[in-house]
């Protein structure tokens, strides 16, 4: 592997992943200085790479990005290429949506930002815990240094989402979303909604829930659905309605009319 040293994002990169590399690292420090304002940004390890060096580091499946922890260190992997499979699951999946508004590969590229959030959350020691908490809030922060850093993206991340929202999965109920047992459809799904409803709080109060995480970190599962509730009390009607064990009941109907 090629390394790329950086002081704030070094990069490792597999043979022929160079360019792909320094471009996607170049996409990541525009975030960066959307986040410097807030807090120290620790440095984030970005490894490209092809699908043998994938296998012989990291244990999940090749092509989509994540982000890790380890021994203090902070890394994100993305794919050298997005293999086909991956691809025909994607395009399986949109088919009945009729043609996304943007190609999917390029969307993967874009959700980065999504796992270099995740890296924040871990450096800020903003986890709690709860993985539709942590999912929600990474949305929430990386559209944020998104609509700071490049506006144009973030349209682009919307508009893919509402396509996304109109998906119609068998499972959208935040408890199986929190065992990991929804399918791709389910996944996008969710992620659509979380997208959305982070404009919503974007627009009504800003960085509001950032800065008020950031003052009440450390975060965990009870301080941090306690904290988002209390900032934001129509959000417990809208987590009970997708059936989250726990989650406060949403207020009672009106009774009908004569």
């Amino acid at each position: 592997m090629r390394a790329l040293p950086h002081p704030h994002i070094p990069a490792f990169a597999s043979e022929g992943g160079v360019l792909r590399a320094e471009g996607l690292r170049s996409y990541l420090l525009e975030l960066r200085e959307a986040y410097t304002t807030y807090a120290p940004v620790p440095s984030v390890t970005l490894y490209v790479l092809s699908e043998g060096d994938w296998r012989a580091l990291v244990p999940y499946p090749y092509g989509l990005a994540f982000q890790r922890s380890e021994g203090g260190r902070l890394s994100l992997f993305a794919p050298l290429t997005y293999p086909e499979r991956l691809l025909h699951r994607f395009r399986e999946v949109l088919l009945p949506l009729g043609p996304p508004p943007m190609e999917i590969p390029a969307f993967l590229d874009l959700n980065l930002g999504h796992e270099y959030a995740h890296a924040l959350q871990v450096a800020w020691r903003l986890r709690t815990g709860a993985r539709w908490l942590d999912e929600f809030f990474a949305n929430y922060l990386f559209l944020l240094g998104l609509a700071k850093a490049r506006p144009d993206l973030a349209e682009s991340l919307l508009a893919f989402s509402r396509y996304l929202s109109r998906l119609e999965p068998e499972r959208r109920s935040l408890s199986a979303y929190e065992r990991r047992r929804g399918d791709l459809k389910s996944a996008l799904w969710f992620q659509a909604q979380f997208t959305l409803k982070s404009r919503e709080i974007l627009e009504r109060k800003g960085d509001g829930l950032l800065l008020a995480f950031l003052e009440a970190a450390p975060l965990d599962r009870k301080k941090g659905h306690r904290l988002l509730l209390e900032l934001y009390p129509e959000l417990k009607a809208w987590f009970a309605a997708f059936g989250l064990k726990g989650a406060p009941e949403a207020p009672p109907s009106p009774p009908p009319g004569p």
